[in-house]
């Protein structure tokens, strides 16, 4: 499962920190960002997305040949994938899009044309959220944030630790993002045109199973992020075929500030110490066990014998 995000970079930084090498070149690209549509709603970066809003999408540049100059384009789009055959208010069709799961992206009445279709897409993220389903007996889920292992001195919930630059030589020298892949839909209804996706999940490995059993689908090489792209070269069964679940990931407690999707700010994702989970077994232990009978002191005896003649 995968029902929140982190991304704070700006769209510059984004665009930065997806840079590529084409074609074997020496020299990286940045990929061009492409504004048009979502009915106004544009890319803000938060600590917080929650799906609805807007975020920058990774997508090849082949249906956008008209409007971009190089192989791959940013596309802000919203989180949650708007159903082709929905009609009216795109706010209204009341179905549960964050997430499609691998097992059945081929036979979804949704996703399956989406992915045959060629609406391969990648999220870039700093991290994404988890709620820790494991501990059944808990009142409060822990949430955690996830992300990508970083260089020592760079601390993902400090930004004043983040040596972000960016050069064609060297390309992107910054914090280190992950590329999670999804399908994305160009929804039109009239006049209004939606760029919407979804974001893949899968069955998690030893990684993250002790947290929850879901985990989103994580492209962790260069070749995997090409080969997810490449939908004019790279079929869908094969393309989906290189989606597995990510071995190295980093991870921390966070405060239940992120409960609130309307809190965006740092604290968000900030480092918490982990609440342990009080066991009630304990407590409900004590109802049946029997209480040792307290001994009468000299004094409590004397006086007993007194009320007693």
């Amino acid at each position: 499962m995968c029902g929140r995000t982190g991304l704070s970079l700006n769209q510059e930084q984004v665009c930065c920190a997806c840079s590529y090498k084409a074609n074997g070149g020496d020299l990286y690209i940045k990929p061009e960002w492409l504004h048009e549509h979502n009915n106004g709603k544009e890319y803000t970066p938060s600590y917080n997305i929650a799906p609805s809003d807007v975020t920058p999408v990774l997508v090849s540049a082949s249906k956008y040949r008209h409007a971009a100059n190089t192989d791959r384009v940013l596309k802000p789009m919203l989180w949650g994938i708007i159903p082709p055959w929905h009609k009216g208010d795109y706010r209204t069709h009341n179905l549960s899009t964050n997430n499609c799961r691998l097992e059945n992206i081929n036979t979804s009445k949704l996703y399956g044309p989406i992915l045959r279709s060629g609406g391969r897409c990648i999220i870039p993220v700093e991290g994404f959220y988890e709620w820790k389903t494991t501990e059944k007996l808990a009142k409060v889920k822990q949430p955690y944030y996830i992300y990508a292992p970083q260089a020592r001195e760079t601390k993902i919930d400090d930004p004043s630790t983040w040596s972000n630059t960016y050069s064609n030589q060297e390309g992107w020298r910054g914090i280190n993002l992950l590329y999670m892949a999804g399908l994305y839909y160009v929804w039109q209804h009239i006049t209004t045109i939606i760029y919407s996706y979804s974001v893949i999940t899968l069955e998690s490995n030893d990684t993250l199973k002790w947290l929850h059993h879901r985990m989103p689908a994580i492209l962790d090489t260069p070749q995997q992020i090409q080969m997810w792209l490449d939908v004019n070269n790279v079929d869908a069964e094969t393309a989906v075929s290189c989606l597995k679940p990510v071995q190295m990931l980093s991870w921390h407690p966070v405060s239940t500030a992120v409960n609130n999707s309307r809190n965006k700010s740092d604290d968000c994702n900030k480092r918490q110490p982990e609440k342990k989970t009080q066991n009630p077994q304990k407590t409900i232990t004590a109802w049946f066990t029997k209480t040792e009978k307290r001994k009468l002191t000299k004094d409590e005896m004397s006086t007993c014998k007194k009320l007693k003649t």
